[in-house]
């Protein structure tokens, strides 16, 4: 398994309109092309960051592209967007603590 960060600059006017897009394209993702879910962050320096999982490269990859054929209207190619980074880690333990079984201080 893999996890992958992604980094934008968004400009602030466009930042809720991002996340909402953000949502829908990660549920697709999710749904219909093999993802294993993301999370979004806000960077300290106003960066929108994300962690993604993908069974593989070769998953995102034709996940993106199978996206690409059915529309053309995402941030990035809008212009709401501008990708700055695109690290791959490949996972060789996983310690994170599953959302419902954090303790009371994390809610």
């Amino acid at each position: 398994m893999f996890a992958v960060i992604y980094r934008w600059r968004v400009e602030e006017k466009d930042a809720e309109e991002f996340r909402r897009r953000w949502h829908e394209i990660t549920i697709e993702i999710m749904t219909h092309h093999g993802g294993g879910g993301s999370r979004l962050h806000r960077a300290e320096n106003g960066d929108l960051v994300a962690y993604a999982r993908w069974p593989s490269k070769d998953h995102r990859d034709r996940a993106f592209a199978e996206l690409s054929r059915k529309t053309t209207a995402t941030p990035q190619r809008e212009g709401m967007a501008v990708l700055i980074e695109e690290t791959w880690l490949r996972i060789t333990d996983d310690l994170l603590i599953p959302e419902a079984d954090l303790p009371p201080a994390f809610r």
